[in-house]
């Protein structure tokens, strides 16, 4: 026995040490960050070593416990090492909403053969800066009256930061644009939270500005900082300027955790002194109330109940926080927030039971003090022990739970109490006993209030907004204004009186309210007033008054007519446009709405016949089609103005369009025209005479049918000038005898708009040579002349052609051996030599003209040519050809086209002559006798007949007969052929120059 002692006791303390107490460590973490993270290792911040042999800490594994590791799913730890980590992301606000702390508790069994070790750890979650604030809704609209007072407040929705550490959570406002009417203020008094407001600083007009959008920005005091924005859309209108006010700002209920599913755990209240939808109050869960508890109850939007919809289970620690949110129906919604919370407890057999004795019925004074005893309350719990130790507690903020003894209480009056605002208040008492679990129960009592006279009337309008037509007879109504009192009896009976001064105009039944008028009213005179109607209570001992204000307006009867400012209105427009604006009637109506609305148009006369549109509301005139002044430069119509009244009135204005001119019309040419023909000038005419005008036209008006005339192309050499104003052409200088020809001359026509236009026309023109009484009697003296020419040419050449036949039959002589007769070669041979010295013609006359030695006659046609030839003695015997001093063979040429063939003049020299000349030797001639002298006889004939043309024809120049002396240029050398329509003062060979014209004497 002594032996197996000292074994026992050696085991017992092996299980002592093995088993030992639970050891507790605290982790900390920050929330979001990404698994795994490495948390701490619980075997060394146990010191486990220390309780452990080595043996046992080789083998230790570690391990969750399931008792009490209901965030075990979110860790994991190394079983073998003990290192514990994170397995999720971890939501500071989905774990613990909005605790303060956030604990994470974990258990951790260590366990080594017979040892075994339990460690407590506690994770703490640290909250970090991850939540932006957040507006719900994030847009909201309000409404002002434009008749609100400076610093009229606004509520708007509060924002939201799940965050719960103090630097991250909403730490300013502010309101955007700093130029609206309004200011934001921060109001904290309402249960820790903030409500904001919107304060009226200038007065609205809603006639200017009839809303507002306006941003709230909410920031958190985060690094970096996180915002939200509110979108506040302002109408300015009436507002809704109650929030509901739960009757605690905090309720604590202690359920049992076998409570079932479906009951009401606790219903809150809170009231709304609006009316209407505006106190209409609703519940809901906040939307800061989340996590794992909201997925318990529920709540009745209606009465505020709050059931529970999931099966409790009893846990240690913090009790379910709700967050309720009761809101009013009124646009924009307000609203406030009561925290809830609901403690589960063990089960306890018996709840406490609470007796309510009232005094005086429950009901008490809306005046009386405090302190006022209300009810008298008396508490039983069957239980014994701490289960029957009962604690109550009164659910109403006006009133409060005095202890008198053990489980005996009074309720008296706490606050000042306001039966018009709220005429009943149920009172509960909540009463707990200290059992495991506690049990609670609780009863409810309504203390009626009675009335004083404490309020004055109140009006359902500030301002009633009334009509009346003008014109209508005293006794009209204009409205009825009704007025309440929230007190009761005389209290709030009421009686109604106008404004002091306004009663000569109208009048207010006492009791109903109808207000009418006592005169007649002109709108065109006056046509607003306001003035202010009243309602007094016949309260005791003082009476109580308000007042509203009556905002009438005169409505509008149709006894104007439209009037125009003048009888006739003048506009002008343009030509060529289709639908532009002529201008703008205006006509003025004194009356207002549809009295007053005008409406344009055309009589019935015009409507069809104008070119002109008339815009009825605006009274714009346009043209419905382009106009063309040239047609029709002016209209007159008449334009009536009605307005829309039911029995129409209207009036009339006469309008006139003058049609401004365009540039759309070219000149027109009146003369000359193209059948007309080529306009003959005189030679003689003097310098700056008239020689034609151009007429023209054009059907424009102003600068556009101002005309302008130039000479745009010419082959005149600048003889002719035109006035460009006129169109009148002028000789510019003296007219030359190379100047008879003809012109043409293209002439501009053009107007002098900014676009102009022009048109051009050819006008010819002919220089005549025109004789005067001087050239008759120069061309009578000159005739005279070209007889003695002819005859002394016809003596001549009579004795070449005696001297001719002379020789040629003395050759014939010779040939046959038979001498001439004596004294006939010198005779012949004197003849002939006088007749070669002596002049034909001398230069008698300075005006006139002669013949001289050495002149040519010859034209340039083709010739049939016989020549002879003279042998050395003949040439020597002094006998010489006609126009020539040198010695040369007798060539006698016969013209076949007439003298002046306009290629060559009529003293043009022949051109080389290319006949073979034929010689007066028998022996080289096969011709008989008889035709040598045949031959003989036809060439001095035609010789004698080509000197005879040459000079029968007058040498006075015509200018219709030689129109081809008007060609002489004086150019250069002739270059030219024979068939060259040229004559040049210097030619090259093919026929006279001007210098051989005035050896020859020709007077042109």
């Amino acid at each position: 026995m002594r032996a197996i002692l000292p074994l026992v006791i050696v085991i017992v303390n092996i299980i002592l040490c093995s088993v030992g107490s639970a050891q507790n460590i605290t982790y900390s973490v920050d929330e979001g960050r990404t698994p795994p993270v490495f948390l701490g290792n619980v075997a060394d911040d146990s010191n486990i070593s220390a309780r452990a042999d080595q043996g046992a800490l080789e083998n230790m594994k570690y391990s969750f416990l399931s008792i009490g590791n209901s965030y075990s799913s979110k860790f994991l730890v190394d079983e073998d090492t003990g290192a514990l980590y994170t397995n999720e992301v971890l939501d500071r606000e989905n774990l613990c909403s909005i605790e303060l702390s956030c604990i994470l508790s974990l258990r951790i069994g260590a366990s080594s053969g017979v040892f075994f070790q339990s460690i407590n750890v506690n994770v703490s979650v640290n909250d970090v800066n991850d939540n932006a604030p957040l507006f719900i809704p994030n847009i909201t609209s309000i409404s002002a009256s434009e008749g609100s007072a400076v610093n009229s407040t606004y509520p708007i929705p509060s924002a939201v930061d799940r965050d719960v550490n103090p630097n991250f959570v909403i730490q300013s406002y502010q309101l955007q644009p700093d130029t609206s009417p309004f200011s934001l203020v921060i109001d904290n008094s309402s249960g820790g939270s903030r409500d904001l407001k919107l304060v009226l600083r200038q007065k609205l007009d809603r006639e200017k500005t009839d809303r507002y959008e306006l941003h709230v920005v909410a920031q958190d005091g985060g690094s970096p900082k996180r915002s939200g924005v509110l979108v506040v859309n302002v109408t300015v209108e009436d507002v809704n300027d109650n929030k509901p006010i739960f009757s605690y700002p905090q309720y604590n209920i202690t359920v049992l955790e076998n409570v079932s599913v479906g009951n009401v755990l606790i219903q809150v209240s809170a009231r709304d002194d609006d009316e209407g939808l505006n106190g209409a109050v609703f519940y809901e869960f906040s939307p800061l109330f989340t996590g794992e508890s909201r997925n318990f109850f529920s709540i009745n939007g209606s009465s505020g109940e709050i059931t529970l919809q999931k099966q409790l289970t009893f846990t240690s620690g913090q009790p379910h926080r709700l967050v309720v949110k009761a809101s009013d129906r009124g646009s924009p919604p307000q609203s406030s927030q009561a925290y809830v919370n609901i403690h589960v407890t063990d089960t306890n057999n018996h709840s406490p039971e609470i007796k309510i004795n009232l005094i005086s019925d429950g009901k008490v004074k809306e005046n009386s003090n405090n302190g006022t005893v209300i009810a008298y309350v008396a508490v039983i719990d069957r239980d014994t022990g701490r289960n029957a130790l009962v604690v109550c507690q009164i659910r109403n903020s006006k009133f409060q739970l005095h202890t008198l003894a053990d489980n005996e209480y009074k309720v008296v009056v706490y606050a000042k109490l306001d039966r018009e605002s709220e005429i009943e208040h149920v009172v509960t008492i909540v009463c707990e006993d200290d059992g495991t679990p506690k049990r609670n129960s609780s009863e409810s009592f309504i203390v009626q209030v009675l009335d004083v006279n404490d309020h004055s009337p109140t009006f359902e309008k500030d301002m009633y907004t009334v009509s009346v037509s003008e014109n209508k007879s005293p006794g009209e109504m204009i409205t009825k204004v009704s007025a309440s009192d929230k007190d009761q009896d005389q209290n709030a009976k009421l009686i109604y009186s106008v404004q002091e001064d306004f009663k000569d105009k109208f009048r207010v039944d006492g009791e109903s309210g109808i207000i009418t008028t006592r005169v007649e009213f002109d709108r065109e005179v006056l046509d607003h007033m306001e003035f202010k109607v009243y309602a007094a209570d016949q309260g005791s001992p003082i009476a109580y008054t308000a007042s509203t204000m009556i905002n009438l307006t005169i409505e509008d009867e149709n006894d104007n007519m439209p009037t125009f400012d003048s009888q006739t209105l003048n506009f002008s427009v343009s030509e060529n446009h289709a639908d532009i604006a002529v201008g703008t009637v205006v006509a003025t109506d004194k009356d207002s709405g549809a009295n007053g609305d005008i409406i344009y148009n055309f009589p019935l006369p015009f409507q069809n016949s104008i070119p002109f549109t008339i815009h009825p509301v605006s009274g714009e005139i346009r043209t419905n089609r382009k106009l063309n002044r040239e047609d029709k430069s002016k209209y007159s119509f008449v334009v009536m103005a009605t307005d829309k009244g039911v029995s129409p009135r209207n009036s009339s204005v006469l309008v006139n369009v003058d049609v401004l001119d365009e540039n759309d019309e070219y000149p027109q040419i009146v003369y000359p025209l193209q059948s007309n023909g080529s306009i003959k000038v005189g030679h003689d005419t003097y310098p700056n005479s008239v020689v034609t005008k151009v007429e023209a036209f054009d059907l424009d008006d102003g600068e556009n049918g101002t005309l302008k005339y130039s000479i745009r192309q010419r082959n005149d050499d600048n003889l002719f000038y035109i006035d460009g104003k006129t169109g009148t052409i002028y000789l510019a200088r003296k007219i030359e005898n190379y100047d008879i020809k003809d012109y043409s001359i293209t002439i501009e026509v053009s107007d002098r708009g900014t676009d102009p236009k022009s048109v051009t026309v050819e006008v010819k023109l002919t220089i005549t040579y025109t004789p005067t009484p001087a050239a008759q009697e120069q061309a009578i003296g000159q005739n005279v002349l070209i007889a003695i020419t002819i005859a002394c040419v016809t003596i001549v050449l009579s004795l070449a052609i005696i001297v001719t036949i002379f020789l040629i039959r003395r050759v014939d002589y010779n040939k046959k051996g038979q001498p001439l007769p004596p004294n006939s070669d010198y005779q012949i041979a004197e003849s002939m030599q006088y007749s070669a010295k002596k002049s034909c013609l001398t230069k008698s006359d300075p005006q006139r003209t002669h013949l001289c030695e050495n002149n040519n006659f010859s034209t340039n046609d083709n010739r049939k040519e016989v020549s002879f030839s003279l042998d050395d003695g003949q040439r020597d015997s002094g006998v010489f050809m006609i126009g020539h001093e040198h010695p040369s063979p007798l060539t006698v040429s016969t013209n076949q086209n007439p003298v002046g063939h306009h290629h060559n003049g009529p003293f043009h020299s022949p051109p080389n002559s290319h006949s073979s000349p034929v010689t007066g030797r028998r022996s080289h001639s096969p011709l008989s006798d008889g035709l040598h002298e045949e031959l003989h006889r036809m060439a001095s004939i035609r010789l004698h007949e080509k000197y005879l043309h040459s000079f029968n024809k007058p040498l006075v120049y015509h200018p219709e007969e030689n129109k081809h002396f008007l060609s002489l240029k004086r150019h250069g050398d002739d270059n030219h052929s024979n068939g060259s329509d040229d004559l040049t003062v210097s030619d090259s060979g093919r026929g006279g120059s001007m210098e051989d014209v005035h050896k020859s004497s020709i007077m042109i």
